[in-house]
């Protein structure tokens, strides 16, 4: 028996075998740009939100006992934890530029800490810290998760808690010479 083949669809089926790679290849490549673009403005915003909670830092000293000024960067801080741990979903954890960009956090956050703890002291404040270490290590992660949770929680439920959460695998000696102290 002598099958008959039909050049005419075999020709059209490859052509659009054909057309449809091509097409999610260059889907792919527009999506991987698109995605590029949207980490690297997100990086931008938080580096430009880092330098603001700086300047609100310093105006801190201005204004002291003041609680205003301490409001607002606690609220970007927040809002910069936020961006940090979208750019870690986006981009991966271990990513460089996301690494750079926590140790940037990082300073900000322990500056903040610095700054409570001061006011604690000179303003007769009674503001509650916790410095949280946590891991990125994969069987952390679900205790990791748990603890966020609830210290999220209870910084939301109390205006007087302050949370700051410090990445252990980060590079960085404050993060070192934190972990020693407490």
């Amino acid at each position: 028996m002598k099958r008959n083949i039909n050049w005419q669809k075999l020709t059209f089926a490859f052509l659009i075998a054909t057309f449809l790679f091509v097409f999610g290849i260059f889907f792919g490549f527009i999506m991987k740009g698109v995605i590029q673009k949207s980490s690297i403005s997100l990086q931008d915003s938080i580096r430009n939100q880092i330098s603001d909670i700086e300047t609100l830092s310093l105006l801190e000293n201005e204004f002291p006992c003041n609680n205003k000024v301490l409001d607002i960067t606690s609220e970007e801080l927040d809002h910069l934890g936020g961006l940090v741990t979208l750019l870690e979903i986006k981009k991966g954890k271990y990513e460089e530029s996301v690494l750079e960009l926590k140790k940037l956090y990082t300073i900000i956050e322990i500056r903040h800490m610095l700054l409570v703890k001061e006011r604690n002291k000179n303003c007769n404040q009674n503001q509650s810290i916790f410095l949280y270490f946590y891991s990125n290590k994969k069987e952390c992660e679900d205790e990791t998760d748990k603890i966020s949770t609830i210290l999220t929680y209870l910084r939301r439920k109390h205006d007087f808690v302050r949370v700051y959460s410090l990445d252990l695998e980060l590079d960085s000696n404050l993060i070192k010479v934190l972990k020693k102290e407490y």
